[in-house]
């Protein structure tokens, strides 16, 4: 019964989420330091402020406008019509510190780490030519306290901790910035910065390397080329600190492109490798970047470059009275906000390419060359309506404008009506028409690329239209998509809210609408910020809304889903430390608090005790303390267990030793075969191995005895000394257990313990070694096992049938 409860034990281990760690060290401490000779050493890094199961940030088509928002609105709304590279320069290794300098892109790593949307995974693309992504990261180093054979290390004690947080920049190219000198002029390419922020740790000498890169993939057949030197960095944590990034390039050939634009597409994924300094397991982790696409298209900037696709990019149209194209902005605004006075005069109108629709449909770029049929049909259908309503237009000096543009293939001829058709001055419409090809030239825009117009005014514009001369309208908002996050941890809210005139006023609201239990709350990070992070106290759902005020027009509202799931609690098992010994009879105090993200959840807690009884109970004060008594000596595998309400439940296990003075006595003499791995200095070798072990309690405090072993024809030798016995267990059913220190070969500093069976069927025997700088008690560093793969509580150690002698247990001596 007590092998399949520590079975049992076993498995509910194995199962338990996470693991047992102790606490951090405490900020008064001198921080503890990490080098080779801690052995064992593991680093767990943990990407967190990551949504648990909201969509993905990259989309090829159908973008939700709280993509399309967000930074992208606030970069339009500064640079207007002209927003794109300033500088013909690509920034080099050299311009790095502390961060990619203004002059070299449009967007710096700052506005990188200050924009909500590029914490999302994969990233944010902002337009073509800018991409930004940021992950924070926790970092944990911990070194093996307690293991057992069959399951390897069980408990971890933590040497210190760090976080940090990671920005990286991407930046598009084309063929009017500097060309690429290495590997070849002709490529063209892609150039991403990263770098480490807001880092702390509380190892001595920041005692953390992180290796940061990207890799790229290619599809269709094209090959991805890297930079021969600039392929990411390996850093220390302190290196870091300085506040110099790193770099990576990715080239692509022209050649390697398909169709007219010979366009080839990449996909690029984030790696990092976090590792103790000098020693110990490595943590690596991989995770999604985002995608951009290469081309040699004669009609863009530079006749070839390499841009962020995977976003529709917004085409900004300025309503203020002082463009040269003010007319057409206008009639843009009639066909999104009163659609039912333009011509023709179709039921239910609706343009594509406004992100602010009941249906929105983005625009698809024709690039007119390689579709004058289209083109050309779009012209006649637009200028048969202007015909039809102003008769004689073009006599008057004006031209037919309409919307959808001609160069769309949603224009007049495609649009079934859903379109905009009026006669306006020429030099107006014509000015917007060349204000877009450039747009479309400069931001890399190729024919059949997907985009959205959007509407501005004027800085200062707003109630009643500002300086655009039109009706104030109502502004949208987009509460975004739904969230999954677990009670008590933020989960991140996407929303978004525009309004053409100027800015809004914001505001987050929650209503609990599904929950076990009553008194379920949440707290907004921001409740006046679009994107914003929630958390609630407990699991349930609940409607998030976002509400946007102009101050002209009624509030405008939406709502997101919450779902809060149960997250695990957390155990600590702070006592009885393993291996520790207590006399029979006397109380083991189990000393077990946890931890639990949600504030309303309940507990119960569950200790298996390994002698056949098991303790069922509620948990006071966040904990399962439990005190008990086993009234015979062994070896007792403790597992203590907390489950919350919604059932999610975390476990420990730890192993006691009780001993009872006046249960018997030991005496072991004999041989058995030890087998290939026993010895681990000399796996290879299988010889008769001679063992001795006498034990007995004089008094009721330490045994008195010896032990001592030799491997036949080698020098494995060891003996104990004088006193050197901790304790001895002799249990009713015929076992016997002991532990303590000797020689090995005549050198001090090893720990054994023997374990014997004197059974019916023969005896028994097993030896342990290891070195006492591993620890007080056998964990991964062995000197000598011949039963490596058994437990070590006495029940599950398996010793081997010995070949001659015996294993005497005596019965106590009535005194």
């Amino acid at each position: 019964m007590r092998r399949l409860l520590v079975l049992a034990a076993m498995l509910s281990l194995l199962a338990a989420t996470p693991g047992v760690a102790q606490a951090a060290p405490s900020p008064a401490a001198p921080a503890p330091s990490v080098t080779a000779s801690d052995g064992d050493l593991q680093v767990e890094a943990t990407r967190r402020d990551a949504p648990p199961a909201e969509p993905g940030a990259r989309t090829a088509s159908g973008e939700p406008d709280e993509r399309a928002l967000g930074l992208r609105r606030q970069y339009y709304k500064e640079r207007g019509a002209d927003a794109v590279p300033k500088s013909s320069k690509v920034p080099q290794t050299r311009l790095l510190a502390p961060g990619m300098p203004p002059s070299a892109a449009n967007v710096t790593l700052d506005d990188c780490r200050d924009e909500d949307f590029a914490y999302a995974d994969g990233g944010f693309v902002i337009d073509h030519y800018n991409f930004c992504q940021v992950t924070l990261w926790d970092v944990k180093v911990t070194v093996c306290s307690f293991s057992l054979p069959l399951l390897g290390c069980v408990r971890r004690k933590t040497l210190g901790t760090a976080s940090f947080r990671r920005a990286t920049l991407g930046v598009g190219w084309d063929g009017s910035m500097d060309s690429p000198q290495t590997p070849d002029p002709t490529y063209s390419q892609v150039s991403f910065v990263t770098a480490l922020d807001q880092i702390s740790t509380t190892l001595a000498g920041d005692a953390i390397v992180v290796e940061v890169t990207l890799d790229c993939n290619a599809e269709q057949g094209a090959l991805c080329r890297s930079h021969p030197f600039e392929r990411g960095a390996k850093k220390t944590v302190a290196e870091w600190k300085d506040g110099v990034g790193t770099f990576n390039r990715f080239f692509s050939d022209p050649a390697d492109g398909v169709g007219r634009d010979k366009l080839s597409w990449y996909n690029f994924t984030n790696r990092q490798v976090v590792s103790p300094m000098g020693a110990g397991d490595e943590d690596s982790d991989e995770w999604e970047g985002n995608g951009y696409r290469c081309d040699e298209a004669s009609y863009l900037r530079g006749g070839r470059g390499c841009v962020f696709d995977h976003v529709e990019e917004l085409f900004p149209v300025s309503l203020a009275t002082t463009t040269n194209y003010h007319a057409a902005a206008q009639h843009i605004f009639e066909a999104f906000h009163a659609p039912d006075t333009t011509f023709p005069r179709t039921p239910g109108k609706d343009v594509a390419g406004n992100l602010n629709s009941s249906n929105p449909r983005p625009l698809s770029r024709l690039y007119e060359p390689y579709d004058t049929t289209i083109y050309n049909a779009n012209r006649r259908t637009a200028v048969a309506t202007c015909q039809a309503q102003w008769p004689g237009y073009a006599a008057n000096g004006d031209d037919c404008d309409e919307y959808p543009m001609a160069a769309t293939y949603q224009g007049a001829s495609q649009a079934n009506g859903h379109y905009s058709a009026k006669a306006l001055n020429l030099n107006q419409n014509r000015s917007l028409g060349a204000t877009m090809l450039v747009w479309f030239t400069g931001q890399r825009v190729l024919h059949e690329d997907h985009f959205w117009v959007v509407l501005t005014v004027p800085d200062g514009g707003g109630g009643q239209g500002g300086g655009s001369g039109l009706p104030d309208t109502a502004p949208t908002v987009s509460a975004g998509p739904d969230v999954r996050a677990y009670e008590g941890t933020p989960g991140t809210l996407r929303g978004a809210a525009r309004d053409i005139e100027g800015d809004l006023s914001l505001h987050w609201t929650y209503e609990v609408i599904d929950s076990a239990k009553p008194g379920m709350s949440c707290t907004f990070g921001n409740a006046t910020s679009a994107a914003t992070r929630i958390t609630c106290n407990d699991e349930g759902t609940v409607r998030a809304t976002l509400t946007a005020d102009d101050g002209v027009n009624p509030p405008v509202s939406d709502s997101a889903t919450v779902t809060v799931v149960n997250a695990p609690p957390q155990l600590t098992l702070e006592g009885p430390e393993p291996w520790q010994s207590f006399r029979a009879g006397t109380p083991v105090d189990v000393r077990a608090p946890f931890t639990d993200a949600g504030a309303l959840d309940t507990h119960t807690c569950r200790i298996t005790w390994d002698d056949g009884q098991i303790a069922d109970f509620g948990a006071e004060n966040r904990t399962c303390d439990q005190r008990h008594t086993f009234p015979h000596a062994g070896m007792y595998t403790i597992t203590v267990t907390v489950t919350d309400d919604g059932g999610a439940s975390d476990s420990a296990t730890t192993m006691v030793v009780v001993y009872d003075p006046d249960a018997g006595f030991d005496n072991a003499d004999g041989k058995f075969d030890s087998p290939t791995g026993a010895w681990t200095q000399q796996p290879a070798v299988a010889a008769p191995m001679d063992f001795h072990l006498t034990a007995k309690y004089y008094n009721q405090t330490a045994p008195t005895g010896a032990a001592g072993a030799y491997l036949a024809n080698t020098n494995l030798r060891f003996r104990t000394t004088t006193d050197t016995l901790e304790w001895l267990v002799v249990t009713p059913d015929g076992k016997v257990a002991a532990k303590g220190t000797g020689t090995v070969d005549g050198k001090p500093g090893y720990g054994f313990v023997y374990y014997g069976y004197d059974q019916p069927g023969g005896d028994k025997f097993r030896m342990v070694l290891w070195p006492l700088s591993s620890g007080p008690y056998p964990q991964n560093t062995i000197e000598y096992d011949n039963r490596a793969s058994a437990g070590y509580d006495i029940d599950v150690a398996e010793p081997q049938p010995i070949t001659n002698g015996e294993v005497r247990i005596h019965p106590p001596v009535t005194r």
